[in-house]
């Protein structure tokens, strides 16, 4: 068991390559490179929240086979193929680029839609293999880990987009980058596929449908939790923020309203991920002591404080040595410091409790449903997010005292959001026992 988790972290690594393509400045800057407007780009990043939906059907084909390996390995691996989709755009479309936003966010739609009908049995899979009681521990871990990758995944994507953006050919650095991300992605199933995979307890397939729905929700904890982590997850779309990195909607500002160069952008990803290196080994060994839910509490309080400094940027550049940069990629880059850990660490918070409130049997169903519910909190803000920003034009803005922007809009409502409704729910969770095993 423990080569399977070591080979686990190890395919993670590799696995970041393509994760930072997602959810850094890859994914929005490709975007804005091909014209796509803010809802499209609201649109791209819902797809990936409502792509969660396909976890419900998967979960019922996952929990009548006798392994769960085979179904997601598959569906991962053509997950993975279709990140290649920008690298081919210029052979496919030379002469169509208006088509070329749309094709993006049909191909990787498609792609997120795959990717997620292996989700539910990689969660239950891990829940079913890592020891409960080191899983904070294990998780931390694993975690660093995979920060050191994303850091060094993202220093060479952005060199290779600042090497390739000067050049007659500026889409050629998006082809390279995308090309990587994708080889790397499969690479990482494929190692994992080495991983052990424990016997998991199917539910009767005599059980109704209906049933088999409603079990999970039973436990009040469960229903609290999904509840509170879209509301969570929804208050990270409306500032395109995922697992505590800046992505989407943050680092087209930074590019559009401040002039950041693709590699200033990444700074931000990757300081959030050196916060997240430093201190996730001791949020992981305060998780195992005090438990998920009251860290969880402490770190929904603080993650809107650690989002301040957006408010506050203004224009103008630094001088850091030989090198130049906006002032606004400093502070945002020392407050990602903080926004990394924070917000990693509600991402551990939630491996463990739903650990914690599923029982083994029927757990892949309920990781679905989970997953889903929380995925569809994050769709509907993101959606709301890009209208927002499409809705008010920067210019009737700038004419208010100060610098005020439209994405400071969205950290209001990202504030308003978690305290509001996340933190509450994550305190009356305190309260609720686990389900009996």
């Amino acid at each position: 068991m423990n080569r399977s988790l070591r080979i686990n972290i190890a395919a993670g690594a590799i696995g970041m390559f393509w994760l930072v393509v997602p959810l850094g400045a890859p994914l929005p800057l490709l975007m804005q490179s091909v014209a796509a407007s803010a809802t499209q780009l609201g649109i791209l990043s819902a797809v990936w929240q409502i792509a969660t939906l396909a976890q419900i059907p998967a979960a019922f084909i996952a929990e009548s086979m006798p392994q769960r390996k085979p179904l997601w390995a598959v569906t991962s691996i053509l997950h993975r193929i279709l990140w290649a989709t920008p690298a081919a755009l210029p052979l496919l479309f030379p002469h169509n680029r208006e088509l070329w936003p749309v094709v993006l966010i049909f191909a990787l739609g498609l792609s997120n839609i795959l990717a997620n009908l292996g989700t539910a049995s990689w969660l239950s899979w891990m829940a079913d293999i890592v020891p409960p009681e080191s899983a904070g521990r294990f998780w931390s871990i694993r975690q660093v880990i995979l920060s050191i990758s994303m850091i060094i995944a993202t220093a060479l994507y952005g060199w290779i987009l600042d090497s390739f953006g000067n050049t007659d050919t500026p889409f050629r650095g998006f082809q390279w980058v995308f090309l990587l991300c994708s080889l790397t992605g499969v690479l990482d199933i494929v190692l994992h596929c080495f991983v052990t995979e424990p016997a998991h307890k199917r539910p009767a397939v005599s059980i109704p449908w209906k049933t088999r729905f409603a079990k999970p929700f039973e436990n009040r904890g469960f229903t609290i939790l999904t509840t509170a982590l879209a509301a969570w997850i929804g208050a990270q779309a409306f500032l395109g923020y995922t697992i505590g990195v800046p992505g989407f909607f943050s680092m087209v500002h930074l590019r559009e309203t401040f002039g950041a160069s693709y590699s200033q952008a990444s700074l931000i990803f990757i300081t959030a991920c050196l916060g997240a290196v430093l201190f996730t080994p001791w949020l992981g060994r305060w998780i195992d002591k005090a438990g998920a839910q009251n860290v969880l509490i402490r770190l929904v309080f603080l993650g809107p404080i650690s989002m301040a400094p957006w408010c506050f940027i203004q224009p103008g550049s630094v001088q850091l040595g030989p090198f130049t940069c906006p002032s606004a990629v400093l502070w945002i880059s020392l407050a990602a410091l903080f926004q990394g850990p924070i917000y990693t660490g509600t991402l551990l918070c939630q491996y463990r409790l739903i650990q914690v409130y599923t029982r083994p049997e029927g757990r892949t169903m309920a990781m679905a449903l989970h997953s889903s519910i929380v995925g569809l909190g994050g769709a509907i803000a993101a959606v709301g997010a890009g209208f927002l920003k499409d809705l008010i034009p920067p210019e009737s803005l700038t004419r208010l005292p100060g610098h005020f922007y439209s994405f400071d809009l969205l950290v209001l409502l990202h504030a308003m959001l978690a305290y509001g409704a996340v933190f509450p729910l994550t305190r009356a969770l305190q309260n609720e026992p686990p389900p009996e095993s």
